[in-house]
């Protein structure tokens, strides 16, 4: 049985039982349940002891997954900034499951890195997917963070040239979270950031404080 039925995306293959680890450098799937995923181009690969998946936008991907026990429910997460994402929450009640396969170009517009865990009943794991022949900047997440991380940044440095006053400083402190937002985005992108740690949070915040604090200093008094 298939137990997460028309989710055509590459982040199926966190199947049911094959979902998230406490600790995202784990490359291991717990409580005895097992998985292979396959890639047209890029070949199979045993996900109950790899948490990294290369592939390529030319690529078509399935999974399955076996499990001990009947599994009956499976949440599935994807991470940005170290904060999980609901994607998705399923029930059926078998010991296998499958899906696939689907093209990777479909997907591979929006972003080039797809960290996915979850849990279901007995078992636990993680997944993040590359796709290596995609640049960067060349999905929505990294060009647009560029985009947005550009022009924030251009807006604080601008407010440090204001007044000073509480608006000014409003507005400064948006416009740095933004940027550091945006930022973030492209390190995530070029895999300078892993998604799942908490500590990508550093940079909006970081964005935050300064974009507050510039507001003013080098306007007229």
């Amino acid at each position: 049985m298939n137990v997460l039925p028309r989710f055509g995306v590459v982040l199926m293959l966190a199947l049911a039982f094959l979902v998230a680890s406490s600790d995202p450098a784990a490359a291991v799937v717990t409580g005895g349940c097992t998985g292979q995923a396959t890639a047209s181009k890029s070949g199979s690969i045993d996900i109950t002891t790899k948490s990294e998946w290369h592939v390529r936008s030319d690529d078509k991907v399935s999974g399955s997954g076996v499990a001990p026990t009947n599994q009956t429910f499976v949440n599935v997460f994807v991470y940005a900034f170290g904060v999980p994402i609901p994607i998705l929450s399923a029930t059926g009640n078998d010991k296998t499951g499958s899906s696939g396969p689907y093209e990777v170009s479909s997907y591979s517009w929006a972003t080039r890195i797809v960290p996915v865990s979850g849990s279901s009943d007995s078992c636990s794991g993680s997944l993040t997917v590359y796709i290596d022949d995609v640049s960067p900047l060349a999905t929505v997440a990294g060009a647009g963070g560029a985009a947005l991380g550009v022009l924030a940044a251009l807006v604080a440095i601008r407010g440090a040239f204001s007044s000073g006053r509480a608006g000014s400083r409003v507005v400064g402190a948006i416009a740095g979270l933004l940027a550091g937002i945006g930022i973030g985005l492209v390190a995530m992108e070029a895999g300078l950031i892993d998604p799942r740690d908490p500590l990508g949070l550093a940079m909006p915040v970081a964005g935050l404080i300064i974009g507050g604090l510039l507001a003013g200093v080098l306007g007229k008094r």
